[in-house]
């Protein structure tokens, strides 16, 4: 992920530290050789009971180095947990081959010991609660068939593998949907630093030579009136591009109930932001507003509805503003206009007219989706629309 930076100078680059760098990657390299070590101690505790040491050595050297160089690697792939599984697994077995066979029917401790968790971390790490599992899963099954009858102890170890590989994977889980949340917190705000030099030097460059132009053409009048408006026009677009804050896009999440649910929503406020015009100005919240893709498409129908209503009876110099707002009672969405107004009785009219504009393509739609229209115009002109939708009415959308 690139982010380019508010002022000049080389573009900076965030990304996530080496495993190796991290205090889970450290950890795991920490774990291996504590785990080596106390196994070591067991066997040296059960001296007694050793037939053969030379394979408890080999195992020894083969764990020992893969302990020294699994940690050179920036983070662990699949095929260096399914080394570190084999070795694992290995180890386990040969506790049947190393011990007389009275100590191993009696239980006694297997060769790798608790480092035969190492691996269950390390898939963990790589792969989330599912890898963290699926190696627990390994090893549980290597015990159960190096054990000649398994006992209580054997299953209560397995339990413990299992529990070890399913929270250090969901600490990896919900670890990564932070970052992502960070790196799009980051990204937000290196856009909105972006967009206040943008707009500082629009401010103190074009705004002013449009706002000398419009006065100028006004004072020379005739054809210079004409350029005034247009001047103006394009001061206005300019003004409402440099000071509305865009919607944050989602974050990418890779758990399967995000990516359904997403794709099932639709942001509100990115669908009304492409509203704007010299004569709209929408105004949206921070962050998203998040609805059921077809709740969502009625609501911008119903938007576009009252805008038309604005473009063909507010008058030709009349400007919109679209006002969106959302909380946990509801979205209420205000579409309000600078034009010559409507009198009270105005709708009632249309309605008995046959013209159902008002009633049908505006507040007939948000009344299917269970919200509400409502107009008022004051006497000093204008008209303001208010689409409301309850919080039962919008289920479906993300958190």
């Amino acid at each position: 992920m690139t982010i380019e930076p508010g002022g000049g100078g080389a573009p900076r680059r965030y990304r996530p530290s080496p495993l190796f760098d991290s205090a889970a990657g450290r950890g795991l390299a920490v774990y291996r050789l504590l785990a080596l070590a106390y196994a070591g101690i067991l066997v040296v505790g059960h001296r007694d009971h050793v037939v053969l040491w030379w394979p408890i050595l080999a195992f020894g050297v083969v764990a020992l180095t893969w302990s020294v160089i699994a940690p050179l690697r920036p983070r662990p792939t699949v095929l260096a947990v399914g080394i570190e599984l084999l070795i694992a697994c290995v180890g386990i077995f040969l506790t049947s081959v190393v011990y007389d066979s009275a100590s191993v029917a009696d239980g006694i401790s297997t060769v790798p010991g608790v480092w035969a968790a190492s691996p269950v971390i390390a898939g963990a790490l790589l792969a989330g609660m599912r890898g963290g599992v699926l190696a627990a899963l390994v090893i549980s099954v290597a015990n159960i068939i190096q054990a000649v009858e398994p006992s209580q102890l054997t299953y209560h170890n397995i339990v413990l593998l299992l529990l070890v590989g399913a929270l250090i994977g969901l600490a990896v889980q919900l670890a990564r949907e932070s970052q992502q949340r960070l790196e799009q917190a980051i990204a937000a705000s290196e856009r909105l630093a972006e967009r206040e030099r943008i707009g500082r030097q629009v401010h103190d460059g074009v705004l002013q030579a449009l706002a000398l132009i419009h006065r100028r053409g006004r004072a020379m009048g005739g054809e210079g009136v004409d350029l005034a408006e247009l001047a103006a026009d394009q001061e206005r677009s300019l003004r409402t591009m440099i000071s509305r804050l865009e919607p944050v896009p989602p974050a990418r999440s890779g758990a399967t109930a995000s990516t359904t649910s997403r794709a099932e929503c639709a942001d509100l406020a990115a669908i009304l932001s492409r509203l704007r015009t010299a004569r709209v100005e929408v105004v949206l919240p921070a962050g998203e507003v998040p609805l059921p893709a077809p709740t969502a498409e009625e609501v911008e129908a119903a938007v576009v509805a009252a805008l038309d209503n604005v473009e063909r009876h507010a008058g030709s110099g009349a400007r919109a503003w679209v006002l969106l707002d959302a909380d946990d009672e509801g979205l209420e969405v205000v579409v309000r206009d600078n034009g010559t107004g409507i009198a009270p009785e105005r709708l009632v009219e249309a309605a008995a007219e046959g013209r159902l504009g008002a009633s049908l393509s505006i507040r007939g739609r948000m009344v299917d989706l269970g919200g509400d229209a409502s107009w008022r115009s004051p006497a000093g002109g204008g008209t303001t629309v208010t689409l409301t939708l309850p919080a039962e009415h919008m289920a479906g959308s993300w958190s």
